[in-house]
Parts: structure tokens; sequence; C-alpha cells
């Protein structure tokens, strides 16, 4: 199977070592889980979450973000075909307090849309 350039870069990048849950490697989990990703929605579920990640980073909330990120990282349960993420609210509501509505809406919508 030929893998196209930008996925195999992507898939190399979740695998260095490095700090903190990989935005495409939870990606990658939602898709497994929920069975119904094609390559172009995994593609638009790291994007949307790289998209939040600068916006955070912008208002000044990359701890914020980051800390919600690897809660959900840690908390990840594959419920039959559902995500479900238990006891991430309170730093999903930090984020929202920091950067806004729209950026924490970016992420959760990502695991339970």
């Amino acid at each position: 199977m030929k893998l196209a350039p930008s996925f195999t870069i992507a898939l190399a990048l979740a695998m260095l070592p490095g700090c903190g849950a990989s935005l495409s490697g939870l990606c990658d989990d939602k898709c497994d889980c929920t069975g119904s990703c094609s390559e172009r929605d995994q593609v638009e579920c790291v994007d949307a979450l790289e998209d939040a990640e600068r916006s955070a980073e912008y208002d000044g909330c990359e701890d914020q973000f980051d800390e919600a990120i690897s809660c959900i990282d840690d908390e990840f349960v594959c419920d039959g075909r559902d995500v479900a993420i238990a006891g991430c609210n309170t730093v999903i509501e930090n984020l929202r307090e920091c950067a806004g509505l729209p950026v924490s809406a970016a992420v959760v919508a990502q695991f339970f849309f």
C-alpha cells in the first residue's frame, strides 16, 4: 500500500518523542474507535486541533490547551464505537475561560461529534 507523502510525514512526526500528546495520534485514536473516518476526516481533525492550538497560543493559553489535550489523551476510552472522555471538564473549562468558546468547542467537537 502506498501512503500519501503528507500522511507519511504526519505519521513520522506523530511517532517522534516529544512533550505531551500528539494531535494526529488523538485523531487516529478517534478514527480507530468510531470506524467511520476517511483519510480526509482524519486530516480535518488534525487541522481543526492545530487551528485551535494556534488560536490558544495567540491568546496566551498554550498551557491550558496542552492540559486539555493531555487530559483527553489520558482519559480517552473507546466505548463501542463512541469516544468517552471522563474527567476533563475542568481543564476544558479552563481552556474556554482563557481562549474562549470557539477554541474549546473546536477541541471538544473533534471527539464528541
